[in-house]
């Protein structure tokens, strides 16, 4: 879970007031967070935003509770990507599933069993999910949104081995 969600939007907010001088205020930010384990939820209707995988409270291991695994966009056309492709094995590199599988020298770190047969049931099990949803007609906001929940959460699967040769 991200520690302190609404202290999170407020400083956002903040820092785009200052930078952009936008009208903007906290409420055109809704948070919503779901526990693992969980089911993935659909995408609200006219929503988009920036979504947050990160390991439960709970954890155990190495990388820490709440360490956020992967911080994402989302686009208003974009429900089944939000729901259940990033459960998925063998998908795209930008989901959750696929950076978890190219980069399997992490495993240990975030406490992925060696071997685990589904890793989608591992995300479903052992993550939970933080999603700021804001109103299409808002859409510009959510790559600066996205960038600064990078910067101030510093997720794990930003990069990818997937390219590079195999160590011997």
């Amino acid at each position: 879970m991200v520690p302190n969600p609404e202290l999170l939007v407020a400083d956002f907010v903040a820092a785009i007031k200052e930078t952009y001088s936008r009208s903007l205020n906290s409420t055109m930010i809704a948070h919503h967070f779901v526990h693992a384990p969980h089911t993935p939820p659909d995408l609200p209707a006219g929503k988009c935003g920036v979504y947050v995988f990160s390991l439960t409270s709970t954890a155990t291991a190495r990388a820490g509770p709440n360490r956020a695994l992967k911080v994402g966009r989302i686009g208003m056309n974009s429900g089944p990507r939000f729901k259940y492709q990033h459960y998925k094995s063998g998908s795209a590199n930008s989901t959750v599933a696929g950076s978890l599988e190219n980069n399997s020298l992490l495993w240990t770190y975030l406490g992925v069993p060696r071997g685990v047969p589904d890793l989608g049931d591992w995300l479903k099990r052992s993550t939970d999910r933080d999603h700021f949803l804001v109103d299409g007609t808002n859409e510009d906001l959510v790559p600066l949104l996205e960038v600064y929940l990078k910067a101030v959460l510093g997720p794990v699967l930003e990069g990818s081995l997937k390219n590079h040769a195999a160590i011997p």
